[in-house]
């Protein structure tokens, strides 16, 4: 699959050098996620999730090739955060950064940064999703795309040190926006589904056996 220039232009939201890129990425899984107890599935009797977009997300994230997986998503201001799941609000929590904002936050407003981070400790489950690759942040970045001096390691540093000090995984995904997308797709409706059993009563495992 290559992306052209013309597909990115549409929306200045991408970063600019993906055009120039080739992802020849698998398709996402067309089926839901297998349940099983006694060796029975049991896949139709769990829902799918409702996915939560803050207000404020300017270009949220489209969920609609992932029917399989969500059942809809809606827009609803959260306290923190910029996607959650219906019934879930106080639990879960993912925050969202392009390589373009994170280089500005952690630069630029890196006390604020802190200060989200300290909120999102107070969820059961939280991550910071990257909308780039770790290779992409370890890169130096063009001065007219990022206006910005910063070093790679000033912001990989930030972010590691984060996940140490709060507890919060980092998600490394893609420039290429789709990736991205289902990234956030299948750790979200997975979570719901895990939260789910546990919750009534199925145990927090996908099939018996599991460890």
């Amino acid at each position: 699959m290559t992306i052209s220039k013309n597909e990115i232009e549409e929306d200045d939201y991408y970063d600019s050098d993906v055009s120039i890129r080739e992802y020849h990425p698998a398709d996402p899984p067309t089926g839901r996620l297998i349940v099983k107890r006694s060796g029975h599935s049991i896949t139709r009797q769990i829902p799918k999730p409702v996915i939560l977009v803050d207000t404020r997300e300017k270009y949220p994230f489209d969920f609609s090739r992932f029917k399989n997986w969500i059942a809809d998503s809606k827009s609803q201001a959260l306290k923190v955060g910029d996607y959650s799941i219906e019934g879930m609000e106080t639990l879960l929590v993912l925050e969202r950064k392009t390589l373009t904002d994170l280089i500005t936050t952690v630069i630029q407003e890196r006390t604020r940064f802190f200060k989200l981070c300290e909120k999102m400790t107070k969820y059961r489950w939280r991550a910071l999703l990257i909308e780039a690759s770790y290779e992409d942040i370890k890169s130096p970045y063009d001065y007219e795309e990022y206006n910005t001096l910063a070093h790679p390691n000033a912001v990989s540093g930030t972010l590691d040190a984060l996940e140490v000090r709060f507890g919060i995984p980092i998600i490394y995904t893609s420039r290429y926006r789709p990736l991205a997308e289902e990234k956030v797709a299948s750790w979200l409706s997975k979570h719901f589904t895990y939260w789910y059993l546990e919750s009534n009563g199925y145990g927090r495992v996908l099939q018996e056996g599991d460890l």
